[in-house]
This record gives C-alpha cells, structure tokens and sequence, in this order.
C-alpha cells in the first residue's frame, strides 16, 4: 500500500480526500495546526504540523511516495500579503524541495483557475505552478486546476456556503454584483473522484508534468444561481444584484476544458441542481 501525504488534511477538500483515499492508500496529514481537528477528528490519521516549518521528520518516520497538496490560504480571512505568501508560496516551496530530496515519486497539485492578477491567492498559487513546471524534471508533476468546487461541510466563506446560510437565516438583503458572471461549480464528491481517477492512471501519465481542469461543463451564472438557491431554501431575502461593482480583471467566463481528464474515464455524476439540494439540505 502506498503513502499519499495529503497536505491540508482537515479542510473541506483535504478530509474528503482522505476518507476516499484511504481505502486504498496509507493517508499521512500535514496541516499548519494540529489544534482544532474537527472535520477529522473521528479518523486515526498521523498528522504533522508545519507551523515551524515541514520538517524532515515527515519523511524519515514515513515513506512517503506521493504528496498530494491542498493545503491553502484563500485570502478570506483577512491575511495580509506575507501570510499569503507563506502559506501558498513559501510552504509548498519548502515541500517540494523535501519531496525531491526524499525522492517521492508524486506530486499532485491542487490549482485554480483564476487569472494570475485578480487576487493575491490566484498569484501565488500561479507563481508556484510555474515553479513545479520548472522543476518537472525533478519529479512528477500532476497539477489539477479546480473551478468553483462546493458541498457539505465546506467553510463558511465558500461562496455557495455563505449563500446557503444567508438565504436561510432570511436575511433582510443580499448586496451582489449584476451576476453576469458564468461559472463552473464542481460538487465535492465529483472532485474526489477525479483525484482518485488521476492516482490510479497516473502510471500510465507519462510527461513529467501534465495539466488537467476539473469542470462539469455546465456554466452556470451568479444571476440564475442565487435565484435557484432562493427558490430551493424558500428565502425571503431580497437580491440586490448590482450593488456591487466588478473586481479589476474579473473573470466574467470561466470556461475549462476537462477533455484530458474525460479520456481517463472521469465523468461528474451531479448537475449543479442536484448538487446545490443536496448541499441546502444539509447546511
């Protein structure tokens, strides 16, 4: 049975990784704090901290022959930029250089979409993506770039999440940009699943490093996505659409080719309907 470091291990996608994963593969955790477990905390997983750093202890206790990183800091929380830098730069940097020293055998990174420019977490999490690339000839690179991906459990500044909570709790108003905004919302479960496919072809992936986008193909816009949530959670919130400007370099389409991740057998299982009922039901 092979070891999957899975950093992250008890954020929205980390945890849901790891319960799927660990059927199949021998989970170690890494998160910044080992305080406060919660999505975990019934699972007999070794975790190692990196507050102080990633230490080599990890790989010596251990071997480790992928590391599967999702480990990030979004920018939501009020982090200021050399915060930012250290958890989504700095961190992953220290990481991979571990991992090419201890020679694992795997890298998979967790991507996004976003344009380099429209925040500071899509600019550092571009800035390491080149890095990888740099270093492909190092070790194997699988980096996995995620659209908009939602679901039970997820925080609480997750966009659909938040939403949910406001449209139920009645609030008085919801201020929002026009919605024009098109986007690709993944549920969780379809995102586990492609992790899982991409692990078990990844013998048969042969670049040294190789890009793919999980999407469902279905954009859908903020507009008509705040109107079905309203509609499914029975809300009587007003929609205050266009109280809000666009950022500078907003994304007003975010459309993914998922092709390469189709040809090895992915399919998503859930519409975005179907994933935003069984995500209101539950949050």
């Amino acid at each position: 049975m092979k070891t999957i470091l899975l950093t992250g291990i008890n954020g929205f996608l980390g945890s849901n990784l790891a319960k799927t994963l660990s059927k199949e593969y021998n989970i170690i955790g890494l998160e910044y704090s080992l305080e406060n477990q919660f999505r975990i905390a019934e699972c007999n997983y070794k975790v190692y901290s990196a507050e102080n750093g990633i230490s080599e202890k990890i790989f010596t206790e251990q071997l480790i022959d992928i590391v599967v990183h999702t480990a990030t800091f979004y920018g939501k929380n009020n982090e200021d930029f050399v915060q930012m830098f250290n958890a989504n730069l700095y961190s992953p940097f220290s990481l991979l250089n571990k991992a090419i020293q201890f020679e694992c055998k795997l890298f998979v990174n967790t991507d996004t979409v976003l344009d380099s420019f429209i925040n500071t977490y899509a600019l550092t999490k571009r800035q390491f993506q080149q890095w990888l690339y740099l270093r492909k000839n190092e070790i194997k690179v699988i980096n996995i770039q995620l659209e908009h991906f939602y679901g039970n459990g997820a925080s609480s500044t997750n966009f659909i999440t938040a939403m949910i909570h406001k449209l139920k709790n009645n609030e008085a108003q919801i201020d929002l940009t026009l919605g024009e905004q098109e986007r690709d919302f993944v549920y969780i479960d379809d995102v586990v699943s492609a992790y899982e496919i991409l692990l078990k072809n990844n013998p048969g992936i042969k670049d040294a490093y190789s890009e793919f986008r999980v999407s469902t193909g279905q954009l859908t816009s903020i507009k008509n996505l705040m109107i079905y949530l309203k509609e499914i959670t029975g809300s009587a919130t007003v929609l205050n659409f266009g109280a809000i400007p666009y950022r500078d370099n907003e994304l007003m389409l975010s459309e993914s080719d998922n092709s390469a991740l189709i040809q090895l057998g992915w399919r998503p299982k859930y519409s975005i309907e179907e994933g935003l009922k069984i995500t209101s039901r539950n949050s």
